[in-house]
Parts: C-alpha cells; sequence; structure tokens
C-alpha cells in the first residue's frame, strides 16, 4: 500500500501546507473515481484546504470497496494534520477492523497514543507494524523514537540498528544511534555509527560536530578538535565552530591556535553562543 499523505509529511517533517501543489491543473469539484478524490484530497492538503481535502477522502471512502482501506487512511491522516484526534483515530480503528493486515493504520494510532503520553500502547502499535512489515526501515525508526521517548534507550538502539540492517545506506539512522549512544555514554560504540554516517555523508558538517562530542567524551582530544576544523571547513561561516576550536585548544594548551580561533569567535551572535552552552554542558566542559 502507498504511503498516506500523512506518513510523508511526517517523513520530511514539514508542515502540511509549505509543500506546494501537486498540479496547476484547474480542480475539479469532484473526482469521477476515488483515486481521483484521493488525488483531489491530496492536493487541496498540499493547499491548506484541509475542509475540502476531508471532502474528497470521504467521497472516495464511500465509493471503495469495505477492505480497501486506502482511501480511509488518508481520510485518517487529513483529520491527523488538521488536530482532530479523535476523528482521526476512529478512521484509522474503521481501517484496522476493515484490514487488520495493513500497517499504516497501527503506525497512525501510534502517533495519536504518543501525543497523549500512552508510550506503551504506541510501542505495542508499532511492534506490530514492524511484524507486518519487517523490510520497512521507517517502520523501526519510528519505533526506536518511541522506545527513546519512553525512557528505554537500551531497546531504542536496537530498533534503530533493525532500521539500518533495512536500509544500510542512511546516514541519517547511522547518526540518530550514534547521537543516542553518545547521551548513554557508549562513545566507543558511538564513533563506530557516527563513522558510518560521515562515510556515507561526507560533507555533512553537523556529523563532524556530533563525532567531537564523541571523541571527546572517549577521552581522544586530538580527534575531537581535528573533527570540528573538518566542521568548520564545510562551512566556514558557521563561527560558534570557532568559538569551540578556541576552547578545545586551550585545554590542549595550544594557547597560540586557541587565540586565533578565538578572534574568529568574536562574531559568534546569541544563537551561535546559547548552541556552544549546551555543547559545552553536553562535553563537560565549564565555560
Amino acid at each position: 500500500m502507498e504511503p498516506s499523505f500523512k506518513t510523508i509529511a511526517d517523513l520530511f517533517q514539514v508542515p502540511i501546507g509549505e509543500a506546494g501543489s501537486v498540479t496547476d491543473n484547474v480542480r475539479k469539484a469532484h473526482g469521477d473515481t476515488p483515486d481521483e478524490s484521493d488525488e483531489l484530497g491530496r492536493q487541496c492538503l498540499t493547499d491548506g484546504d484541509y475542509e475540502t481535502a476531508i471532502r474528497h477522502f470521504r467521497e472516495a471512502v464511500a465509493r471503495r470497496a469495505p477492505d480497501d482501506v486506502t482511501s480511509r487512511i488518508h481520510l485518517a491522516g487529513a483529520y491527523e494534520v488538521t488536530d482532530q484526534y479523535p476523528q482521526a483515530l476512529r478512521e484509522y480503528e474503521k481501517a484496522l477492523r476493515a484490514n487488520g493486515e495493513v500497517t499504516e493504520p497501527h503506525v497512525g494510532i501510534s502517533d495519536l497514543y504518543k501525543r497523549y503520553g500512552r508510550f506503551r500502547d504506541a510501542i505495542e502499535k508499532l511492534e506490530k507494524a514492524t511484524e507486518l512489515e519487517p523490510e520497512n526501515p521507517f517502520y523501526h525508526f519510528k519505533l526506536a523514537e518511541a522506545l527513546r521517548d519512553a525512557g528505554e534507550p537500551t531497546r531504542a538502539i536496537l530498533a534503530a540498528q533493525r532500521a539500518v540492517i533495512a536500509k544500510p545506506d542512511s546516514s541519517f539512522y547511522h547518526y540518530w544511534i550514534g547521537d543516542l549512544m553518545t547521551t548513554q555514554k557508549r562513545y566507543d560504540e558511538a564513533l563506530e555509527s557516527l563513522r558510518a554516517a560521515i562515510e556515507l555523508s561526507p560533507g555533512d558538517d553537523f556529523l563532524y560536530l556530533r563525532a567531537a562530542v564523541a571523541f571527546r567524551g572517549a577521552g581522544r582530544q586530538v580527534e575531537a578538535i581535528k573533527s570540528v576544523r573538518l566542521a568548520s571547513d564545510l562551512d566556514p561561516s558557521k563561527n560558534m565552530y570557532h568559538g569551540l576550536l578556541g576552547i578545545l585548544l586551550e585545554e590542549s594548551g595550544l594557547l597560540e591556535e586557541a587565540h586565533l580561533e578565538s578572534d574568529r569567535a568574536s562574531k559568534m551572535d546569541r544563537y551561535d553562543h546559547d548552541l556552544l552552552s549546551r555543547l559545552l554542558d553536553e562535553m563537560g566542559i565549564e565555560p
């Protein structure tokens, strides 16, 4: 089954109204087929016309076979992105009653459960989703997020590792594991994951910054400095990197180099100072 519009919006983490129109054609008032009604509904969602989108999805639902829940899932997603959570939950549950083998309703219901702090129930739904589609890395990652938010980082890492197995070329999944391991002070393991992330996305300066935190935690100051330098080389416009370098170099007794970086760091703005403060706290360095 194709992903619902809600799933696509969730994956890219953008508000529905920012995605732009699917087509520039003049929009029809009603679809001639369920598929056409679904397409019209998606177009309305991208334009922020939620009420009309919901009407199109309802029309599609009414014309599909009872066990074809494609349009009902789209309708549930439309309710969810418009904060009509009870209606969304009702449509997801109807979809499951009509066809218990579809996966998307389990994921949609889990998102709603998480909103209300029902992490156990959310995790149960996501575990069912991964059973139904074990090859889908996104569902394993959603489970990892829920487990992390529920305070179970070890299980979260295991779930994220299954996402990596399903999609080993995803830099993000490797990064996510490395970052969570860093918060757990499992620095050597974190560096393995962060190395994989960097090898897959060598131009991402943020990954080198996160590696620097793990290097510092592992007592590898030289590599931490080198990692921040690489981040700075990739994006010289980020003055915060110079501030962090200056502090790390001064810690290492490289005062002349530290002084050069500190001069460049003088251009940091309030946001840079806030980010630097949080990084220093994470690294256990007194500002």
